[in-house]
């Protein structure tokens, strides 16, 4: 959060007391002397060219340069030297002189001409007149030496800057010089006669006072000038980067377009104000990179010393401005009260009132400006730095930091039924790295706070040299007491880190289960598992909740002792100094602590953790010469492991004494069993898997390629996915596109290969492509790089036979590839075994056999036969349409005429935020009571509040009046009404804070719960046009601003307003005069805040949408990461990573920016009230010196509450974004809920049967119709397969039985009941279907094959057994991997085979045992012997039930019942057959005979339908 919201309500100015000085200079008689003013003069002429020389000496540069040597190509010195090296910087850069700077240069030396001539005239008057002339002669000297300076800089030369800066700064040395001596004594009381002699008169000494401002004033209007960082990157300033220094350090009119432009309509991207240069990304990632230290924070810390000093610089003049106000009001009401005569006019007093709010504002703007900026660059740095290190990490099993380890131990620690932390550390890596970046980088700003506690020291020694003055040798007793005592808060802040640590680590388990929940939410809807993962996300949740909870406790006790002990030590003081010290009391202050600091230690703990813990790949050395010796990929005598041998996660697989080398320049096939180690294999090349022992090479030299068992893609247009950073050569494209038989799939859609393709949320393609099509299109990817080296996994597995063998024939045995090193994993053997140089034979991760194809041993050959893929057979390849039959698209068959892409931008509410936003979120608190009961304590708060400061007025006011004050009667009184209001006061208002956050802590749990339930129950088209990322996105940051900010911030707001309402009363009471200049400045902090908050609530959207592509960028690396590596293109992935990180930067620099600009005016407006309030008291007569005093801090603390509530309520206003945003995703279109009276019998379907009558769908109300009119009707237990085209409806069909689309017209009936009048839930849960991508859920066997815990064992081996899944993994080898209920699985199933996986799923389908069962050719992935056990599996397991098949290769379906054939004859999909697959393959005017022809196995599949018949 920016700091400068940070302020709390306890630090109001009416609890503001008042300090004093201790003996006083007497003014009245002290005076420089013409000698003491000479030798200052002298002194800065020293300086000065002691400067100019020492710079001179170190740049080497003349002070008259050559015109032939001369540059005006500056640069920033400091960052170009990250960038370059030294040698190149310029030669004698010099400023340019030109526009503003060139027209105010002459006006400032006409202002140092007129001086010099004014002190010339008067040293020759004095001279004639006879009068010393010494002060004259010092003067006229040091305003020619500035002059000659300042003159010299229209002279080309290197040293312009530095001329400026003197030549500025300079003219302060006779601006103080003449205030001294002229003006000073004017203000004195009572000045001696020697002072008033000295002082001199006349239009002259007003005449140089204002020549010497208009030079400071122009000084600070002159247009600073550019240098640039990279001046060979070319690009134009920033208006920050020319803004003058008044502009850019005080009043940020700089941002002010911004501010003009929201005025007049809403902000939009393009309106931003661009990144300066010296903040980019690029520059700040190198820059850390070059300051790398041992840890986190001492990399920051040598990377920012500049601007940590600059920090540092503005909070020592904060806490020396600090004191202005109270010290000016404490002399200000002694004047009035008599107690004391000052020796200068109390009017002095009413200038410090108003400079010292100013100075303080200015202050403190520039150090929260300079710590945004750090805090900016932090965050870029380290997110870049986050991505260079998730590019190198370990993905396996084990690979798990310390902190994870320790920290899931620790979040699970007294809790019963918990999984082993091993289980969730593989779980809570994305989600960790989703928190680090959105949470930890964020948390890293409050280191800041370090610099804001460096003017601590400065406080407490002058708080205590002016209590000392004040209150004697008893304020030595309050201090003492006060640093004995912070011992207390300290082992409280150490209580509070512990408990925050584990809120992180809560944080990232939750963000992890929900990442997780939406990469496999398809799968999750089509077996109704809603509420199961709702469950567990709910326990994630109920866990960071109550550590949520148990850190408020802390807090509020950190922020409950940290308030009394100055209270109880300001009692003890007080008591001292009247009983002890028998002396008289006044007003005293009370300080506020913060705990910002644990936050920021806790992120640099965590980002270390990550950075330095976290394992990184091996990277085997490249051989010399390798590529040239035209080596192949090989493996020497390599044992290879994805775990640590001994650890938690290692199930025993290896890939044993491998020792072999592909062949260089040609095709070698890597085949065996499901599970034999196939994709290891690869892997191990990549470096993925751990080098045990022996040796390993992979020829990165000439490039490497590889294709992932399941294709990864970007959201991207199908161009830039084949592309993949490679430059476009149209012929070579064009071939690949042949190659690949995609050019077909090319013409089909409107689009063109621009079409964009929407990755997978991890389940079938109810997407933009097919499974084939996408597994196509990766395999395109490959071919198309120039890499030399192209590794293949089971790219032909999801292919129908046709395609395969034109892939093969066109591709890997085609021209694309000719010369190439490829290695193949496959099932294929027979098609591929004629190109093939090498066959490599695994089983049980162990090399049965390595020889050429004619050379194989009779073992590895009866192996290889038993494993064969299914649907390959000799034959001629027929190379015309392609027949593959994948699931048809969703964008193809909506055929989309006016636009290609699928996910939409970010959509951002226009506009002011409506204010019922507020009272909504307070609904979420619970009943209308409940803002009542608020209400209430809320103004009794106020009220002991006012009694409070009410009372030490009275008290103060007792010493006002003549005679004696009966000390003790009145401490006797603190006892009993000081304490109970001091301490009752602060134990009060830290119970109403803690009720507030309690209730806020309600309403955030209310709302998560609704933003999940409502997230998971959404359509499935919602999935398929929102990327993960911005669902995280609202699920993170904006769960975090309501959990920790929007609940106070309503708080603050409603605070400060019962407090306007309340001292109005108080001071409309006292003393009215207050009110109208309070009202007239409130009324124009109204309006900047107005004119502020339409700027922010734009610009604060515009960061909402920026940082979800941010997200999804990690997310896409993570789950390509693998791919990423293996083309080694990481660099490019680092360059797209920092033009997000820049996207980013870019408003919420803005937001920080437009901070700065109304902070500073609301300073402004804080000083106008600070100086009307002294005056008033200056002015007002018959009112007691007490009540004076309570009156002018109510009056400006009224001033502050009111711009603090316009302050508060404008951030409120833009934390409410956030809601808003909350509340889009909560309501926007559900699934149909359950009802009682819609839930079907409980052994509903008894029979699987089906009717379709006049059915057509649509994927949304205002889309095409992509089924039209279709009709059929399907027996109970009877097999039925459905085929055809792309885009003929077949998927549509499939899903519309589970009810994923809009049903239009017709009606679906299964065993009597139409599926529209029954719950969704029963219906999914169950009619089951098997997706063609497999997907798992990270836990074990047991939880993935029955999430509801309702079966037991016996049934669940039962399931694994008749999928092929125990007997794949049945062997008794020593390496074999086995699988049993307790194995552990990772997210998505990523420590399984494909074919594994596939298995998996599968027996996750026979649990279910439903009546009516839909297969999307779920065998693709497997071997001969399995898919046979699998047939075999499904002919006994559904004897009873109703298959449905959608076919990608005919021979699956040639044995079933029946055959649908769908095509679509542009209305959407039609039935144009529907018969036994025997006679459909009679007529030969059949859209299936046609298909079989193609297939190029027309025969065979003619022979298993009559042998079906």
């Amino acid at each position: 959060m920016d700091p400068f919201f940070s302020t709390w309500k306890g630090s109001s100015l009416s609890k503001q007391h008042h300090f004093t000085s201790p003996a006083s200079i007497d003014f009245s008689a002290w005076g420089l002397g013409s000698t003491a003013r000479l030798n200052i003069y002298g002194v800065a002429i020293f300086l000065a060219v002691s400067f100019l020389l020492l710079q001179r000496f170190l740049s080497g540069d003349p002070f008259f340069l050559p015109a032939d040597y001369r540059s005006y190509n500056v640069v920033n010195r400091r960052l170009f030297l990250e960038l370059y090296d030294a040698d190149e910087l310029p030669k004698a850069p010099i400023e340019e002189l030109r526009g503003t700077r060139l027209r105010l240069a002459w006006i400032q030396a006409l202002c140092f001409s007129g001086l010099v001539s004014i002190n010339a005239a008067l040293l020759i008057l004095r001279r004639l007149r006879g009068e010393l002339i010494i002060d004259e002669v010092a003067e006229l000297a040091y305003w020619t030496f500035l002059s000659t300076l300042f003159l010299y800089r229209f002279y080309p030369n290197p040293y312009r800057p530095t001329l400026q800066t003197l030549t500025s700064v300079g003219s302060l040395v006779p601006l103080l010089l003449i205030m001294e001596r002229d003006i000073l004594p004017k203000l004195l009381l009572h000045p001696s006669r020697e002072r008033l002699l000295d002082v001199r008169t006349g239009w002259v000494v007003y005449t140089r006072l204002g020549l010497t401002l208009a030079i400071g004033i122009l000084a600070l209007a002159t247009p600073r000038v550019w240098y640039p960082v990279d001046p060979s990157a070319g690009g134009e300033p920033t208006p920050e980067q020319v803004a003058s220094p008044f502009s850019y350090a005080i009043s940020y009119y700089w941002i002010e377009s911004i501010i003009r432009i929201a005025y007049r309509r809403d902000v939009e991207v393009e309106d931003l104000l661009p990144i300066p240069d010296y903040d980019r990304g690029k520059l700040w990632s190198r820059m850390i990179a070059n300051h790398r230290r041992s840890t986190t924070f001492w990399t920051l810390l040598s990377l920012m010393k500049y601007e940590l000093f600059l920090m540092t610089l503005f909070s020592f003049l904060i806490g020396a401005t600090q004191f202005i106000w109270p010290l000016s009001m404490k002399h200000l009401l002694a004047y009035i009260e008599g107690s004391s005569q000052p020796i200068i006019t109390p009017w002095a007093f009413v200038l410090g009132m108003f400079f010292g709010p100013l100075l303080g504002g200015v202050a403190w703007e520039a150090y929260v400006f300079q710590s945004n900026r750090v805090g900016i660059r932090v965050k870029a740095a380290l997110t870049q730095s986050l991505l260079e290190k998730t590019l190198k990490i370990r993905f396996t099993a084990d690979s798990v930091s310390k902190e994870e380890k320790q920290g899931t131990a620790e979040i699970d620690k007294g809790k019963k039924d918990k999984a082993k932390p091993e289980e969730d550390h593989q779980k809570s890596r994305v989600g960790r790295i989703n928190n680090l970046m959105s949470s930890d980088l964020s948390q890293l700003s409050s280191a800041r706070s370090v610099i804001a506690c460096s003017n601590l020291g400065e406080a407490i020694l002058f708080s205590m040299i002016f209590l000392y003055g004040l209150l004697g040798w008893s304020s030595i007793v309050g201090v003492a007491m006060m640093i004995v005592t912070m011992i207390i808060p300290g082992i409280l802040a150490k209580l509070l880190s512990k408990v925050q640590r584990r809120t992180r680590l809560a944080s990232d388990v939750r963000i992890e289960a929900m990442t997780e929940t939406l990469n496999s939410v398809r799968i999750i809807k089509f077996f109704g598992m809603e509420k199961v993962f709702l469950s567990r996300i709910r326990e994630k949740r109920e866990n960071e909740l109550w550590l949520s909870f148990l850190s408020m406790v802390y807090t509020l006790g950190f922020y409950t002792i940290s308030h009394l002990l100055p209270i109880i030590n300001m009692i003890v003081t007080f008591g001292i100094y009247t009983e002890v010290m028998k002396l008289p009391l006044t007003p005293t202050w009370v300080s506020h602590v913060t705990r910002s600091l644990i936050s920021a230690f806790i992120a640099f703990d965590r980002v270390d953790k990550f950075l330095i813990e976290e394992e990184e790949l091996e990277t085997a050395e490249q051989i010399e010469g390798a590529a040239k010796r035209e080596i192949g990929p090989y493996f020497r005598n390599a044992t290879l492991s994805w775990s640590m041998p001994g650890s938690g996660t290692d199930d025993g697989f290896r890939l044993a004494n491998i020792d072999v080398e592909c062949v260089y320049g040609g095709l070698t096939v890597i085949a065996g069993p499901v599970g034999s180690g196939k994709s290891s294999f690869l892997l191990g090349l990549l470096e993925e898997m751990r080098l045990l022992s022996g040796e390993r090479f992979l020829p990165r030299g000439g490039g490497v390629a590889y294709v992932a068992q399941t294709a990864w893609l970007q959201s991207l247009t199908i161009k830039d996915n084949i592309l993949f950073g490679s430059p476009y050569e149209e012929k070579r494209y064009n071939a690949v596109l042949e190659a690949c038989g995609l050019s077909e799939d090319m013409e089909k859609f409107d689009a063109g290969d621009l079409t964009e393709v929407r990755v997978r949320i991890a389940l079938i393609s109810l997407v933009t492509l097919s499974g084939g099509q996408k597994a196509r299109l990766a395999l395109a990817r490959a071919v198309y790089s120039p890499a030399q080296t192209v590794l293949l996994d089971d790219v032909l597995s999801a292919l129908d036979a046709g395609t395969s063998k034109l892939v093969f024939e066109r591709c890997i045995k085609g021209e694309v590839l000719a010369g190439r090193t490829v290695v193949l994993v496959t099932h294929h053997v027979s098609l591929v075994s004629s190109a093939a140089k090498k066959i490599i034979v695994l089983d049980n991760g162990r090399m049965v056999s390595d020889s050429s194809p004619e050379a194989l041993s009779d073992d590895a050959i009866e192996l290889l036969r038993e494993n064969e893929e299914a649907d390959i057979v000799a034959g001629d390849v027929a190379l015309g349409e392609p027949v593959e039959q994948p699931i048809e698209a969703m964008v193809p068959e909506a055929k989309l005429k006016n636009s290609r892409k699928l996910v939409a931008e970010e959509a951002r509410n226009k506009g002011r935020v409506p204010k019922k936003l507020v009272f909504e979120y307070l609904g979420y608190f619970g009943p209308l009571i409940i803002t009542f009961f608020l209400v209430l304590i809320s103004m009794l708060d106020k009220v002991v509040d006012l009694v409070d400061t009410f009372y030490i007025g009275l008290w103060s006011n007792e010493y006002s009046k003549p005679g004696p004050v009966d000390v003790k009667w009145w401490l006797v009184r603190a006892q009993a009404v000081s304490k109970s209001l001091l301490i009752g006061a602060s134990i009060f208002n830290t119970l109403v804070y803690c009720t507030w956050y309690f209730f806020a802590w309600v309403g955030a749990r209310r709302i998560h719960e609704k933003l999940v339930s409502a997230v998971l129950y959404s359509p499935i088209r919602f999935f398929d046009t929102t990327p993960v990322g911005r669902i995280i996105n609202r699920l993170s940051n904006d769960i975090a601003a309501l959990d920790n900010n929007l609940g106070p911030y309503v708080n603050i707001v409603f605070d400060q307003l019962l407090d306007i309402v309340f001292r109005a009363a108080v001071m409309t009471g006292l003393l009215p005069a207050f009110l109208l200049p309070t009202i007239l400045v409130s009324f124009i902090g109204i309006t900047c805040g107005e004119l502020y908050v339409r700027a922010q609530i734009g610009v604060k959207r515009i960061i909402s949408v920026k940082e979800s592509p941010l997200i999804s960028h990690f997310g896409d690396t993570i789950s390509g990461i693998v791919t990423i590596r293996a083309f080694s293109c990481q660099e490019r992935f680092r360059e797209e990573n920092i033009k997000k990180i820049d996207d980013f930067t870019q408003p919420n620099e803005v937001n920080y920016n437009l901070n700065r600009w109304i902070g500073i005016r609301t300073s402004v407006c804080t000083s106008v009230i600070g100086a009307a309030a002294g005056i008033i008291a200056l002015t007002t007569k018959d009112s007691s010196p007490g009540m004076i005093g309570f009156s002018m801090s109510n009056a400006l603390a009224f001033s502050s509450s009111i711009l603090l509530a316009v302050r508060y309520f404008n951030l409120l206003e833009v934390e409410l974004n956030s809601f808003e945003r909350v509340k889009e995703y909560i309501e926007m279109k559900q699934e149909p809920s359950s009802r009682p009276e819609a839930e079907p019998p409980a052994a509903w379907p008894t029979q699987g049967d089906l009717k379709v009558t006049e059915l057509s769908v649509k994927y949304s109300e205002d889309g095409p119709e992509v089924l039209n009119r279709i009709s059929f009707e399907i027996k109970p237990s009877e097999r039925v397969g459905i085929v055809g085209r792309t885009g003929a409806g077949k998927s549509s069909l499939a899903l519309s039985l589970l009810r994923f689309t809009e049903i239009s017209n017709g009606s679906i009936v299964i065993n009597g009941l139409d599926v529209q009048k029954i719950n969704l839930e029963a219906l999914r849960q169950r009619v089951t279907i098997i997706p063609q991508d497999p997907v798992l859920f990270s836990g074990t066997v047991r939880t993935n094959l029955d999430p509801f815990g309702s079966l037991d064992d016996t049934e669940l081996q039962a399931a694994l057994g008749g999928s092929g899944l125990a007997e794949a993994e049945s062997s008794t080898a020593p390496n074999s991997k086995q699988i049993g209920l307790d194995t552990q699985i990772t997210s998505g199933g990523g420590n399984l085979s494909q074919g594994q996986r596939q298995l998996l799923a599968f027996a996750r389908a026979l649990i279910r045992r439903s009546k009516l069962v839909i297969f999307d050719e779920a065998t693709s992935s497997t071997d001969l012997k399995t898919d046979e056990r699998i047939q075999e599996t499904i002919r006994t397991s559904f004897p009873d039930s109703t298959l449905i098949t959608i076919a990608h290769r005919l021979r699956t379906v040639m044995s079933f019942d029946r055959i649908i054939v769908l095509d679509n004859l542009g209305n959407g999909g039609e039935i144009v057959e529907f018969d036994t697959p025997f006679n459909l393959l009679q007529n030969p005017e059949g859209m299936l005979y046609n298909l079989a022809r193609k297939s190029g196995e027309f025969e065979e599949l003619l022979k298993l339908a009559k042998g079906r018949d």
